[in-house]
């Protein structure tokens, strides 16, 4: 298992959009359209889940940058002094409280860098996401105030792949630098926030869930 995890890790992002638009969008979208949307299919043929959309494109990201997230957390859980488990099994703790209330809060704070890891490769991919949902400009948002609110199966935008469109694929690349200037730059700037909250939450985890508070 730790073999396939570490071969996961270098399979290229496009190769998981790939894998996202056949697995995710064409087998279980439409496995979806055919037990719930039949009807639209029998109408005009268009499918709803079985598209490329938010939804999918969110599972293949997830998928991308799973492997980072289980290292960190195999990393973490081994970090946890020995010593630890085996005053909680001494002290009559079964082991499954020894799990829940010794080794997970103490190993928290490496899952949690792991996720930074991974929040942070995900935040900057756009190979994945052309082929399982982003779109150039989306019609409407996948959130607005028609029920049910959030709607999964819709396409939407993207700063990496708007910053690859407007500078790459404009016929005016001049005209188009401040756009894509502004564009990089607030990027960036959603990243180093997003990063620096999660930062914030793992230094608080790591001191309430201290070693040497047990």
């Amino acid at each position: 298992m730790r073999i396939c995890v570490n071969n996961l890790a270098g399979v290229p992002s496009i190769v998981f959009g790939v894998f996202g638009l056949g697995f995710f969008v064409y087998y279980l979208g439409g496995s979806i359209d055919e037990l719930f949307y039949w009807k639209k299919l029998a109408v005009d043929n268009t499918p709803t889940f079985g598209t490329s959309g938010i939804l999918w494109a969110s599972l293949t990201l997830a998928l991308m940058t799973l492997p980072v997230v289980i290292v960190s957390t195999e990393e973490a859980l081994s970090a946890v002094p020995r010593g630890l488990r085996e005053a909680a099994l001494a002290c009559g703790a079964s082991k499954w409280q020894m799990i829940k209330r010794i080794i997970l809060p103490s190993a928290l704070p490496g899952v949690m860098t792991g996720l930074i890891l991974a929040m942070a490769r995900g935040a900057g991919e756009v190979a994945p996401l052309m082929v399982t949902g982003v779109v150039k400009l989306a019609p409407s948002l996948p959130i607005d105030g028609e029920g049910p609110f959030i709607h999964l199966e819709r396409k939407f935008m993207h700063l990496g792949f708007h910053i690859y469109d407007v500078g790459f694929q404009s016929p005016d690349s001049d005209a188009a630098q401040p756009m894509v200037f502004a564009t990089t730059l607030l990027l960036i700037l959603l990243v180093v926030v997003m990063n620096l909250t999660a930062i914030l939450i793992r230094n608080r985890l790591r001191k309430k869930y201290a070693a040497s508070s047990f």
